[in-house]
């Protein structure tokens, strides 16, 4: 059995292009992540500003109710 060795060559340029498409990537993802957190918080603020606008939990899901059937 004969034994063979292959030999690979890797572009310097192609290997910094690769470690920059990773971090820009993980960049990314931070940055949805972020968002997604700031929106979450966002929208929690806003149910808890409503129920203290209408009186409490049930008054606003009555209201809510009450928006969406028409009675």
């Amino acid at each position: 059995m004969e034994h063979t060795l292959n030999k690979t060559t890797a572009n310097v340029n192609e290997i910094h292009e690769e470690i920059a498409g990773e971090g820009v990537a993980q960049a990314g993802i931070i940055i949805i992540l972020t968002l997604a957190g700031l929106i979450g918080i966002w929208g929690i603020n806003c149910m808890v500003g409503a129920a203290a606008y209408c009186g409490g939990p049930g008054a606003l899901i009555r209201g809510f109710i009450t928006a969406v059937t028409g009675m």
